[in-house]
C-alpha cells in the first residue's frame, strides 16, 4: 500500500508526497525566476529609454493655419486687443507716435517665442518653435514640437535645437528647418551626444548658418564647426585651447557669424605652473566666413596690452564676441570668476541673457582685416548681436517701458513681439 502523505503534503512522484523542505526549493526557485525575468526587462526598458537617440525630441510638428485665431486689424481694434491683454495705453501711444499706428495685432502659435527674423514671405518667430507670418498677419506655416525644444537663427533656414545646457550651451541634437509657405521641410538631425561623438556648444545662428565648438568628451580636440542646411558641416578648423573638461570649453568661449567674417573669443588666464605668463593658445581668432580660413590671431599678451592698466592686472579675463560687421569686431572684456565659483551665464548668443557688466567692463573694437586693436571703449559693447538698428528700436521701446521680446523692422514696418502676441506698428 501506498504511504500516508504527511501533513499538509501532496503525493509527489512515485506516490511519495513532497516535504516541506522541498515546496520552499521550489517557491525559491520560481520566486528567482521571476525575479531575474523582471530585472532583464526593466534594464532593458531602462536602457532603451536613456540611450534612445535625442533626434526623437526633434520630430517636428506642423502646426495647422486653419485652427491660429485670426490677426486684429485697424488702430482702434488693435488698441482695444492690447489694453484687454494688459498693454499700458500710454506706452502704446508713445511707441505709435515713434513707429506709427499699431495697425495689426496677430496671436503667435508658441508657448514661448523669443525671437523675430526677416524671410521673403513675411516675418519668422522662433522659440519653442517656428511660425512664418505674412506681412498682412496671416499664419503660413509653422512647426512645433512635443518635447522642449529651442529654435535659433534666421534667414533661409534655422535650427531645432535640444539644449542640454544652457550656461554651457550644450547642444545635444540638432535638426535645420527651411521654412516656406508651404511648410516647414526638415533635415538631417544630428546627434551630438551619442558616444563616440563630438560634444556640441552653440556660440551663434543667424543668415541660414550655425556656429559652435565641437570638441571630445574631455576637452580635447576642439573645432569651430560652421553648419549650413544643406550640407552639414561647411568647415570647422582646430583651435588649440587650455586642457579643460568639455563643459568648461563650451562655457568660456564665445563667437559670432559677420558678413564676411567670424570671430571667436576664449577665456584666458594666468598659468597655473607660472603666475607671470597666460596659460597657451590664442585668445582671439578671425576666420573667413567663406571657407574658415584664418585670417588672424591675437594671443593673450596682445590683449592685455590694449587694457586699461587696472583691468590688465586681472589674473582671469573673460572675453566675449559682442559684434561682428564688415569692418570691425567689437569683443567686450571683463574680469572672470574664479576657477571654483559657479559658471556665469552667457552674455551674448542665441542662448545668452544679458545681464548688468561687471564695472570694469571694457570693449575691444578689432579690425577684422588685420587684427589691430584700433581702440578701447569703457563699458559694454554699444552695438550688440544684431547690429546697431536694432539695437536702437529695443532701447527706444524699452524706454517707453514696453516690455518687449523683440523688435524687428522691414518694408517701414516695425514688429514688436511682447509676450505671445505680435504687433505691427506702422
Amino acid at each position: 500500500p501506498a504511504p500516508a502523505p504527511a501533513p499538509g503534503g501532496q503525493p509527489g512522484p512515485g506516490g511519495r508526497a513532497a516535504s516541506d523542505e522541498e515546496r520552499a526549493d521550489r517557491r525559491v526557485v520560481i520566486t528567482a525566476l521571476v525575479v531575474m525575468v523582471a530585472l532583464v526587462l526593466f534594464g532593458v526598458g531602462f536602457g532603451g529609454l536613456f540611450a534612445a537617440t535625442n533626434c526623437r525630441q526633434l520630430r517636428p510638428i506642423d502646426i495647422d493655419a486653419s485652427t491660429v485665431a485670426p490677426a486684429t486689424s485697424g488702430p482702434a481694434a488693435v488698441a482695444a486687443a492690447l489694453a484687454d491683454a494688459g498693454v499700458d495705453e500710454e506706452q502704446l501711444a508713445a511707441a505709435a507716435s515713434l513707429f506709427g499706428p499699431a495697425a495689426l495685432m496677430v496671436p503667435v502659435p508658441l508657448g514661448s517665442p523669443l525671437r523675430l527674423g526677416g524671410r521673403p514671405e513675411g516675418l519668422l518667430v522662433t522659440g519653442d518653435g517656428a511660425v512664418l507670418i505674412a506681412p498682412d498677419g496671416q499664419t503660413l506655416a509653422g512647426v512645433t514640437f512635443r518635447r522642449p525644444v529651442t529654435v535659433v537663427g534666421d534667414g533661409s533656414a534655422v535650427f531645432a535645437l535640444v539644449v542640454g545646457n544652457v550656461i554651457t550651451g550644450q547642444v545635444d541634437a540638432l535638426r535645420p528647418l527651411t521654412p516656406g509657405a508651404d511648410g516647414f521641410s526638415a533635415g538631417t538631425c544630428v546627434d551630438t551626444s551619442a558616444v563616440g561623438s563630438p560634444l556640441s556648444f552653440l556660440h551663434d545662428a543667424r543668415d541660414g548658418t550655425m556656429l559652435g565648438l565641437r570638441t571630445d568628451e574631455d576637452g580635447t580636440d576642439a573645432v569651430l564647426e560652421l553648419r549650413d542646411p544643406l550640407q552639414g558641416r561647411a568647415w570647422a578648423p582646430v583651435v588649440e585651447l587650455p586642457r579643460a573638461p568639455a563643459g568648461l570649453q563650451g562655457a568660456r568661449t564665445s563667437g559670432a557669424i559677420g558678413p564676411d567674417a567670424i570671430v571667436m573669443a576664449r577665456r584666458f588666464g594666468r598659468s597655473l605652473t607660472d603666475p607671470t605668463v597666460d596659460d597657451v593658445g590664442s585668445a582671439l581668432w578671425a576666420f573667413d566666413r567663406r571657407d574658415g580660413g584664418s585670417r588672424w590671431r591675437l594671443d593673450p599678451v596682445d590683449v592685455r596690452a590694449a587694457l586699461p592698466s587696472g583691468l590688465a592686472r586681472i589674473e582671469n579675463l573673460r572675453l566675449e564676441v559682442a559684434h561682428v560687421d564688415l569692418e570691425r569686431a567689437l569683443i567686450t572684456v571683463a574680469p572672470d570668476v574664479p576657477v571654483d565659483a559657479p559658471l556665469p551665464l552667457p552674455v551674448h548668443g542665441p542662448l545668452g541673457h544679458l545681464s548688468a557688466p561687471d564695472p570694469m567692463t571694457v570693449t575691444l573694437e578689432v579690425a577684422l582685416d588685420s587684427g589691430t586693436v584700433l581702440r578701447s571703449i569703457p563699458g559694454a559693447a554699444p552695438v550688440g548681436r544684431d547690429g546697431p538698428t536694432r539695437g536702437r528700436l529695443v532701447a527706444a521701446l524699452s524706454a517707453i517701458g514696453l516690455d518687449i521680446d523683440d523688435v524687428f523692422q522691414s518694408d517701414g514696418r516695425t514688429w514688436v513681439l511682447m509676450d505671445r502676441m505680435l504687433v505691427r506698428f506702422g
